[in-house]
């Protein structure tokens, strides 16, 4: 009888953790840790700052923001802490997509934003026929960079909370550097505020 039930019980523990996989549902480890029955979450957001979007060739401002923000929880009376961060593109209180990333992505997250930046400014002014760099994030937030002849694109897409399919913005180079930014300061927050241990390769 204990060894049918540790059976139903394991299977079970693998049945939601298959579930939390599939697209469009649970994607990282920190929204797993919340769904989880049973339990009091306390859950802080703080910002740690924001990018005024553009579009165009002269860049006019569209209104519409990209903020990164720090995102904390824990169940009270417990030491141990939840952490991740949450990307969001806004527009006034309009919140047209938010997308988490789980801390122990940040690193590569950086690391793939400082290598795009460098390798947009070293093959800028050759010619390509298509060149793609790209990273993705669990949840489904991802940096994208494309050349073709001597045009480059860089942006940004997060799930579009409303279809299948993303919600995807323009960034500029600068824009870009600021967003390194931006993640730079939130893995120090993360690691000297909250206890995190997230290392970052030194930028070469």
């Amino acid at each position: 009888m204990t060894r049918t039930l540790f059976i139903l019980l394991l299977l079970s523990s693998l049945t939601a953790l298959a579930q939390a996989q599939q697209p469009g549902r649970i994607a990282t480890d920190y929204e797993w840790q919340l769904a989880q029955p049973g339990k009091t979450w306390f859950r802080d957001k703080l910002a740690v700052g924001q990018i005024a979007l553009v579009s165009g060739r002269k860049e006019k401002a569209t209104g519409e923001l990209l903020q990164v923000l720090t995102d904390i929880a824990f169940v009270p009376g417990d030491t141990t802490r939840y952490l991740a961060a949450a990307f969001r593109v806004v527009e006034g209180e309009r919140i047209h997509s938010e997308v988490l990333v789980d801390a122990e992505e940040l690193p590569e997250l950086i690391k793939s934003a400082r290598y795009i930046a460098q390798t947009a400014l070293a093959i800028q002014n050759s010619t390509r026929e298509e060149t793609d760099i790209s990273y993705h994030t669990r949840a489904g937030f991802s940096l994208e960079f494309k050349q073709i002849g001597m045009s480059q694109t860089l942006q940004v897409a997060l799930p579009d909370p409303f279809s299948d399919g993303e919600v995807i913005r323009s960034l500029s180079a600068d824009q870009l550097k600021m967003f390194s930014d931006l993640l730079d300061l939130t893995i120090y927050s993360l690691n000297h505020q909250h206890g995190a241990d997230l290392k970052v390769d030194s930028p070469k």
